[in-house]
């Protein structure tokens, strides 16, 4: 069974930070890498939304992101299906495929 989820654009507005989320039904607190965001609805004003994100989503103050709802944590996510590498998500740098650094 194939599930489309829908994406929304929002603004990121702060870099992410450990956070602590209340998990729905056992109402346990756990820690998750979150930051916030304006959320660009289509037809309802923005409004600033805890996003959650892993190590590997690059997110910076002011940029552009794609996010998803989190049925489980009921809550937004950032969208995994596009993560950007840099310096700051990757050990070792970057290099060609000859082995000279990019």
């Amino acid at each position: 069974m194939n599930f489309i989820k829908q994406t929304t654009p929002a603004i990121a507005l702060n870099a992410p930070e450990m956070r602590t989320v209340l998990v729905p039904g056992t109402y346990e607190e756990a820690p998750h890498l979150a930051y916030d965001a304006e959320v660009q609805y289509v037809r309802k004003d923005p409004q600033v939304r805890m996003i959650l994100c892993s190590q590997l989503d690059h997110v910076e103050p002011g940029s552009h992101v794609m996010l998803t709802y989190h049925m489980g944590l009921r809550c937004y996510q950032h969208d995994h299906h596009v993560s950007v590498s840099t310096d700051d998500n990757c050990i070792g740098g970057f290099y060609y495929t000859n082995g000279t650094p990019a």
